[in-house]
């Protein structure tokens, strides 16, 4: 698949999907609640965005003519010794890995609470701005 039509696509779907996480932050500052089906919804929105990323972020590293790790964690370290993101962010990005892990594998140990106050708080903004980013900057 060529670069951009990649790079339109993360896009398109990290834009639904942030559509989808603003409603909920509005309605959590409305004081509303959601249904079980919607809180499993806001899961899997945010276990897409990661995937997304994690995606996107092994994609980097081929366009950089780089060797691909298999692990999450190890792809957003590589970036980081690029210098293609930052040392914080890096940090941030071993939360956000270890956050999908737990979705992924250990979905019984999901905190709901933990979901919506990511949510409140925007803390997936950094995920949809990585994925809006076009590749050429990390060039």
């Amino acid at each position: 698949m060529k670069i951009e039509l990649y790079q339109a696509e993360t896009t398109r779907i990290c834009l639904s999907h942030l559509k989808i996480l603003e409603e909920a932050r509005n309605r959590l500052i409305a004081d509303d609640t959601f249904t079980e089906l919607e809180q499993k919804g806001l899961i899997h929105t945010i276990q897409v965005l990661i995937e997304n990323a994690i995606g996107k972020g092994k994609h980097i590293l081929k366009f950089l003519d780089q060797e691909v790790p298999v692990s999450g964690y190890n792809v957003f370290e590589l970036l980081y010794n690029l210098g293609k993101i930052e040392i914080s962010h890096l940090k941030r990005w071993e939360k956000i890995i270890g956050l999908r892990n737990t979705i992924v594998h250990e979905y019984m140990k999901v905190n709901m609470d933990y979901i919506l106050k990511i949510i409140e708080d925007r803390q997936y903004n950094l995920i949809t701005e990585f994925l809006k980013k076009p590749f050429k900057k990390f060039s």
